[in-house]
Formats: C-alpha cells, structure tokens, sequence
C-alpha cells in the first residue's frame, strides 16, 4: 500500500495495485475566500499550492472517492478537470445525484456491507462531522449537508486500511477499529473549527484518544495546514509526537509518499 499525502484531504492511495484519488480539491492557493466564521478569518485557502499539477494527480487514477462533497473536499476545479466518465465512489444517494447534476456518469454508492472493486473490498464507515447537538445547528445555519463517511479497504496480500475522512473521536471511530482491526488508519486531523460550534474533526485531544484506544496502529495524519478554519498545524503534531513518543504516527508534507506493508 502506498498513501501519498497531495494537500489537505486530498492523497492518492494505491491498494492492490489500484490508484485511489481521494477528495480531491484543485484550487489554486488563495482561490478561495476566507472563511469568516472561523479562527482565522481572513486567511484565504488553500494556504499552499499543489504538488503536482491536477493532470499529474488524475493521471492513471482508477477511481475517485469523495467521502462528501464539501468546497475542501470536491471543489469547482475538481469537477472541471476530473473526467465526467471517471469512476466516483461516494457516500449515498444525496451526493450520487449531486454529482450526477455535475455531470459525472459513472457513479457508485459505497456500503456498509462492503463493495468489491478489482478484488478489493470497500466498507463504507460511519463518521461524526462535528459535535453533537452543536454540528446539527452549524449545518443547518450555513446550509451545507453535514453527513461524511469513512471507509475501509481490505484485500489480500495488503494490510488492513481504515480512512477516517472528516470525523471527530466517536463511537464510529472506536468501533471501526475494534472491528476491522486496521494495520493503517489516516486521519483528517487539523482541528478544524467554526466560531461558536466546537471543532468538526479530529483535534489534539481527539488524537491522543486515538493514541489511548490503539498505540499500535500506523497512523497518517492528513487535511493539513490548508484550510483556514484549522486550530492544528503540523507543528503542533510534531510536538504531540514527541510528547506520547508516538514512534508510529506519520506526518506526511505535501507531495510525501509513505509505503506499508501487510
């Protein structure tokens, strides 16, 4: 397996020989205006340019999973330059005809009783996309759908890979690792936060949550230091790293592949 780290949510997984790309967000830097209900209100995003340019990114991709359609998740460039006919997997029916509207003609549904695709198994999992009680409020204000999914990827001869997606520490979390038993779980983790309704997805505390419920996991940070609501940098994950002497918590820059092995 082969997990390399693009910008923010988006990366490009490769798994028993197929290319995943992941969330993808093309934007040039500073497209994107500030986000004003967050803690940092006039900081435009994204915060740094791409890699690699989006041709290099879509090339050879076998598929796409949008774990939900939010601006730093799926964005205008994405469905300018993503081929209509590329394989799209995502998370129901309300985001299937979303994309269907852009004009995408080749869309699954993942499930929570698995898919197979090309001898790979994809589980869709349960995420919680903020607090409860204050998340339901948030979405409602800004009008946006607040519902997001994991998912998990198993084959043989590969080790076990549990993708988060934007999700606080929840019982979803907790169960997905207990039942799946992954060798590899990346999480969305900057701390994103919207002034007066808590953080949406995995914070410092969320973190070391994770580190409690499975110390022995190989653990990939992503969604860094590129949006402007986030509260958590790279740098603040250095220090958590040194500070639990978390030997398996990867780190990736933009750019960075990380390699694993069943």
């Amino acid at each position: 397996m082969e997990f390399q780290q693009i910008r923010s949510a988006t990366a490009i997984v490769t798994y028993a020989n197929t290319r995943f790309l992941i969330d993808p967000m093309f934007a040039p830097k500073d497209a994107m205006a500030p986000l004003e209900i967050g803690p940092n209100p006039t900081m435009r995003m994204p915060i740094h340019e791409l890699p690699l340019s989006p041709e290099e990114i879509i090339k050879n991709s076998d598929a796409v999973i949008a774990t939900h359609l939010h601006f730093d998740h799926f964005d205008e460039d994405a469905c300018e330059l993503l081929p209509k006919d590329m394989l799209i997997f995502c998370q129901d029916d309300k985001d299937g005809a979303q994309l269907r509207q852009w004009g995408f003609t080749n869309v699954t549904m993942l499930h929570h009783s698995g898919i197979n695709f090309q001898g790979i198994t994809l589980t869709k999992v349960g995420a919680m996309h903020g607090e409860p009680c204050r998340a339901e409020k948030l979405y409602e204000q800004i009008h946006m759908r607040g519902q997001a999914c994991g998912v998990v990827f198993q084959a043989p001869g590969e080790p076990v890979f549990y993708m988060s997606g934007d999700t606080i520490y929840c019982d979803y979390v907790e169960a997905a690792i207990k039942e799946f038993k992954p060798d590899v779980v990346s999480v969305n983790a900057c701390g994103a936060s919207v002034n007066g309704y808590g953080h949406i997805i995995f914070d410092l505390n969320d973190m070391r949550a994770l580190h409690a419920l499975a110390p022995q996991v190989e653990v990939i940070v992503t969604h860094m230091d590129n949006v402007g609501h986030a509260t958590v940098w790279r740098s603040d994950l250095k220090q958590l790293k040194q500070e639990l002497s978390w030997d398996k918590l990867a780190i990736p820059e933009d750019g960075e592949t990380l390699y694993y092995r069943a």
